[in-house]
């Protein structure tokens, strides 16, 4: 660890904290983003499949929130900088998008954007460095 990067683990877990906290605040509101979506005289099966869809994009999102902290706090990629930078700005974003589609009620189609750019990215690079480390037996720190 150089001089400056020492900061970025504490930085990158409370980036990873408020990311975690916006998904819980926004599946705990979902309905709310479902029921402004949808026409003025919607269904019960336009409302449920539209739900569903939210449903599954949370659930994934979670899943891609426990490939995160297993490579983080099992040390696969807590020490490298150029990850931790990454991170850290991928969660800074993705948790302030998922804040204002909570406030502004935006359409709930726009969370699968973020959840592509903001989660399933930084699963995907994380699960480059725990390969790296278990199959490729390269050492992160």
């Amino acid at each position: 660890m150089g001089g400056g990067s020492g900061a970025l683990v504490p930085i990158r877990f409370l980036a990873m904290l408020a990311h975690l906290l916006a998904l819980i605040v926004f599946a705990l509101s979902r309905k709310d983003n479902v029921i402004v979506s949808l026409k003025f005289d919607y269904s019960s099966s336009e409302f449920n499949d539209a739900d569903r869809e939210m449903l599954a994009a949370c659930l994934l999102m979670v899943g891609c929130f426990l490939v995160l902290s297993f490579g983080f706090f099992g040390g696969f990629s807590m020490f490298s900088p150029g990850l931790a930078l990454l991170h850290t700005t991928l969660h800074v974003i993705g948790g302030i998008l998922l804040s204002v589609t909570v406030l502004d009620k935006w359409h709930y189609v726009t969370v699968w954007y973020t959840f592509g750019f903001f989660s399933a990215l930084p699963a995907c690079v994380e699960l480059g460095a725990i390969f790296d480390v278990l199959v490729m037996h390269k050492a992160r720190w």
